[in-house]
Formats: C-alpha cells, sequence, structure tokens
C-alpha cells in the first residue's frame, strides 16, 4: 500500500513531444473544436426544449439530471467520436453496482482532454463533475454545463489563481450530498489540477470527497487514466494524436475507513492500475 504520509515528488520537467506535423495538429485542432462548439449549442438548445416542456411535471433536480444525459452524449459525439486524433481503450470497464449504491469514480488529473474522455468511458451513465467555476462561463458550453447539474468550484487570484473562494467548498460538498442522495454518482479529480508531470507519478490526494464518502457511506470507484497528456498537452493551444486507456478498479467501501485510510487505498489502486497500462510499460522499457 502506498500511504500519503509518502508525498509523491513531482519532476515539473515534463517535455512533450508532438506525434503529428504541426500543420495537420491546427487543422484537427480547428476541426474538432468547430464539432465541440456546435455539440455545445446542440446540446444547450436541447437542455432549454427539455426545461421548457417537462416543467409542469419535474423538480430541477430532475431536469438537471435529464440534461447531463443530454450534454455528455452530445460531447462525446462531437469531440471524441468526430475527432480522428484521438482513441480510448477501456482495459478494465466500470464495474456493476447495486442501483441504491452512491457512487464516486475518483481519478487521476493528466489533461484537459480528461473529461471529455473520462465521461465518454462511463457512458450510458451520468455523473455530476467537479469543475472550476470559470467553464460555467463559457457561452453555451458553460450554459450546457450549468444546466447539467454539474458541481461548481469558485476558485480565487490567491494561491497563483488556485485559491479558494470563502464557503464555496461549503457549498460544493453540500450539491454533492444531495446527488449521491438522489442516486447520481460523482466525478471528480483528487488531485485537484492537472498533473504538472503527467509522465511522472500521480500527485497527492486532498481529503475532502474521501471524508464524504465516509459520512454518505458511499462507494469508491478508483479509475486510472493515461495517454491524455498529449492529446491535449498543458499549455498547448493545439491538439495532437493521442490513445487513452482507462481502467476503473474493484469498488472500495468507505464503511469502517478513515478519511486517510480511504485515501490511501484509492491511490494505491490507481497508481497499480496506471502502471500496467501498454502505454506507461512502453515508457519503463524506453527508460
Amino acid at each position: 500500500t502506498i500511504s500519503m504520509s509518502e508525498k509523491p515528488k513531482v519532476d515539473k520537467s515534463f517535455v512533450y513531444v508532438p506525434t503529428l506535423p504541426k500543420s495537420l495538429r491546427i487543422l484537427g485542432t480547428v476541426y474538432v473544436f468547430a464539432c465541440m462548439v456546435l455539440g455545445w449549442i446542440v446540446a444547450w438548445l436541447l437542455q432549454v426544449i427539455v426545461i421548457i416542456f417537462s416543467f409542469p411535471f419535474t423538480n430541477q433536480e430532475q431536469r438537471l439530471d435529464i440534461n447531463g444525459h443530454i450534454f455528455r452524449r452530445i460531447s462525446y459525439i462531437s469531440t471524441v467520436f468526430l475527432n480522428p486524433m484521438w482513441s480510448i481503450t477501456i482495459l478494465r470497464k466500470m464495474p456493476v453496482l447495486p442501483k441504491d449504491a452512491k457512487k464516486i469514480v475518483v481519478m487521476n488529473h493528466l489533461s484537459n482532454a480528461d473529461p471529455w474522455i473520462c465521461s465518454g468511458s462511463l457512458l450510458p451513465s451520468d455523473y455530476a463533475w467537479v469543475c472550476k467555476g470559470s467553464l460555467f462561463k463559457i457561452p453555451f458550453g458553460g450554459w450546457a454545463i450549468d444546466n447539467s447539474g454539474d458541481l461548481k468550484i469558485e476558485f480565487t487570484k490567491e494561491k497563483g489563481g488556485w485559491g479558494v473562494k470563502k464557503g464555496s467548498v461549503a457549498k460544493l460538498m453540500e450539491k454533492s450530498k444531495r446527488c449521491l442522495l438522489r442516486g447520481r454518482g460523482l466525478a471528480v479529480y483528487p488531485e485537484g489540477t492537472r498533473n504538472p508531470d503527467p509522465d511522472g507519478p500521480t500527485r497527492e490526494f486532498k481529503l475532502g470527497y474521501f471524508t464524504l464518502a465516509i459520512e454518505m457511506g458511499a462507494t469508491i470507484v478508483p479509475t486510472a487514466i493515461s495517454g491524455t497528456q498529449r492529446m491535449w498537452p498543458k499549455s498547448e493551444p493545439l491538439f495532437d494524436s493521442s490513445r487513452a486507456f482507462i481502467s476503473f478498479g474493484d469498488p472500495i467501501s468507505a464503511v469502517g475507513e478513515t478519511p486517510e485510510s480511504l485515501r490511501d487505498k484509492t491511490y494505491a489502486a490507481i497508481v497499480e492500475m496506471r502502471s500496467q497500462h501498454p502505454d506507461e510499460k512502453a515508457k519503463r522499457k524506453a527508460d
């Protein structure tokens, strides 16, 4: 077992080497962004139609859940399925859990491509995703995220732009509880932000959602991601060609755990699964 008391050392010297020529990356990025924006517009319009016509016989939370399914499916089609540069291999499928299970999918975080890759891998199920508040301001895309009932965390300019707005975490956790209570799972990145060295070790996990899992009697599904750091590299405006590998681990019950022990078990499971991914094995062999 890997303990979080043994903090992983992060080497920030990650150097991205493009797979495709720049001309193809430019063309591919323009095409994918066009598909993405069109998908956002279509999803938002469909959500508005659902809100209007279902308003008399649904409550707000039901409409949020319905709109989440709409947004996730259209986003997957427009950004991943129609994208010739990205592909996904699911090495271990999402485990089947009881319908009444309070599910929290916990993932490592490598790239801005992660939400599209991971949410697509979770289909046909939909989860409430924890997102930074600035994303909700994006025209059409952010509006669709808001209509989907995703969970907002507000950052400030402190700590290099990663300071948390006072009261934001409490509101986030309260909304997260309501999602779990009505049967909607959560999808979270406990590292908090993208790993500055995505080819290096997974960063330390924050305790917040592990504490919530224990309070709610939830089940954690550890999920390992690799390869996305080359789909949309950090600080790079252009997409590139890559294959993402996803592994969903065995469920971990929060019952009888402490936040620290639950975090450590989840972290160890993700690190172990990721180490078995073909791209990670190839990288170690090359080293």
